[in-house]
This record gives C-alpha cells, sequence and structure tokens, in this order.
C-alpha cells in the first residue's frame, strides 16, 4: 500500500463518518410527534455513509492506485469529472427548492453519485 492510498483510506473513513453524521441529522421526522424514528436515522445515516464510499472508492478507481502512481493528466481529468459531477448536484439542489430540506439533500447527494458513475463509465471507456 502506497503512501497516497492510504492518506486516501484516511480521508474516506473522515468523510465517511462525517457524512454518516449528517445524514443522520437530515432524516425527516414525523408529521404528527416530530420525532425522528432511530430505525430511520440510522437508515438515513446509513446511506450517507455508503454513498460517500462508493463516491470514493469511484475517485480510487479512476486514478489508478492500485496499479501506480496516478499521473498530472489522470489527476486533471479527474478533477474535472468531480466538479462535473458536483455542478450536476448543484444544479438538482436549484431544482428541487420546493421540496423539504432532508429530501433536497438526498435528491442532491444521489444526482452527485449518479454522475459520477457516469464519468467513472466514460472515463473507463475512454482509457
Amino acid at each position: 500500500m502506497t503512501q497516497l492510498e492510504i492518506q486516501l483510506l484516511a480521508l474516506a473513513t473522515v468523510l465517511t463518518a462525517m457524512f454518516a453524521f449528517a445524514g443522520y441529522q437530515l432524516a425527516p421526522a414525523e408529521p404528527v410527534t416530530g420525532a425522528v424514528p432511530a430505525k430511520r436515522a440510522w437508515r438515513w445515516a446509513g446511506a450517507s455513509a455508503a454513498a460517500m464510499v462508493a463516491n470514493i472508492g469511484m475517485v480510487h478507481e479512476l486514478l489508478g492506485l492500485g496499479e501506480d502512481v496516478p499521473d498530472g493528466g489522470r489527476i486533471g481529468a479527474v478533477c474535472i469529472g468531480v466538479l462535473c459531477a458536483a455542478f450536476v448536484a448543484l444544479v438538482a439542489y436549484a431544482l428541487e427548492c420546493g421540496t423539504e430540506r432532508a429530501l433536497r439533500w438526498r435528491a442532491t447527494g444521489a444526482a452527485f453519485t449518479t454522475a459520477m458513475v457516469v464519468v467513472t463509465v466514460v472515463m473507463k471507456i475512454g482509457n
């Protein structure tokens, strides 16, 4: 395992924990009681963590960290792909302006992950 892979693994762990906490906090409450059921909160936390692990795994695969040290061109292409996915997520966030906060952020996260899948497929086909 290279130093870069170890650093990416540490970053992935921290980001996954942060996104799991954010998912736990964003879980929608019951309309009558105003409380968030524990099962729903943990489901949202798990879904957020799984999406983060998938996104970081796609970046790891795109950079080709398991094979060799990535060159500048590959790093630049991956950065452009991630920025495009972030733009898609921003558009999804803007389009969901009339919905509840939790559902708006879920749509934003789903749009980002879907865009990352498309970026991964396109870049793998191109190689």
